[in-house]
């Protein structure tokens, strides 16, 4: 009993660790449709507000203001991002200054705070991702 005991407490996950923990974390889900809720802060149109994405294959089908239900326009969908997305600025930032929380069950970044140091004038964005659900 004892030592099954102990062979289970060994088990228990720790939580992500880097990228790579959080992402295959991500991965084993196996998730292609899903929906989540997406702020980006920054100084843009749209900024602040919360938005309703629709992924299906893997790609944004849909984003929707969540006060209102309005329905963004394709080119406006482009600012938001997918969680595979997410990753994608993570793995490739270019030197920019990145700040990164991780969601402790499925792996995705609920928090990604990308400063430019190539570019400060930009002055950078911050997207808080919550509310996964998969149909």
């Amino acid at each position: 009993m004892i030592v099954v005991a102990c062979t289970l407490a060994s088990c228990v996950d720790q939580g992500p660790g880097p990228v790579s923990d959080a992402f295959e974390r991500w991965q084993l889900h196996g998730f292609h449709d899903y929906t989540i809720d997406q702020v980006r802060i920054c100084y843009c149109i749209n900024g602040g507000q919360s938005m309703r994405i629709t992924v299906r294959a893997d790609t944004i089908a849909r984003v929707v203001r969540v006060s209102d239900s309005t329905q963004l326009s394709a080119s406006a969908s482009k600012m938001y991002l997918t969680v595979d997305s997410l990753f994608g600025v993570i793995r490739h930032s270019h030197g920019d200054s990145l700040v990164v929380a991780y969601n402790s069950d499925f792996g995705y970044p609920e928090r990604l705070d990308v400063n430019p140091q190539l570019h400060p004038v930009d002055g950078g964005v911050l997207y808080e991702t919550s509310n996964l659900r998969v149909p």
